[in-house]
């Protein structure tokens, strides 16, 4: 398990999980937008990554052209301790 920060709270997520970020938080109460319900195209589940790090972008991110330090938490999985903010 590794702990991911936001928003002043600690959450604890399996990094070793093939689920994504955004739905292991959404499964600890988090709440984050995803109009396109985790398909990776609206970019509103999108985080900044302060500390950390995650997987490798995937096709769809790297498609997107993303800000450094930008990923789309429906997108990529912890792979150790961080702390990330929501963009939207």
């Amino acid at each position: 398990m590794v702990t991911i920060h936001l928003n002043g709270k600690d959450y604890e997520v399996d990094e070793t999980s093939e689920e994504s970020l955004m739905d292991q938080l959404h499964s600890k109460g988090v709440e984050i937008v995803a109009a396109c319900n985790g398909a990776g195209i609206c970019q509103s589940c999108a985080i900044n990554v302060v500390e950390g790090e995650f997987t490798d972008k995937t096709d769809t991110e790297e498609m997107m052209d993303l800000p450094e330090g930008q990923r789309l938490s429906c997108q990529c999985r912890p792979k150790t301790d961080g702390k990330i903010e929501l963009m939207y």
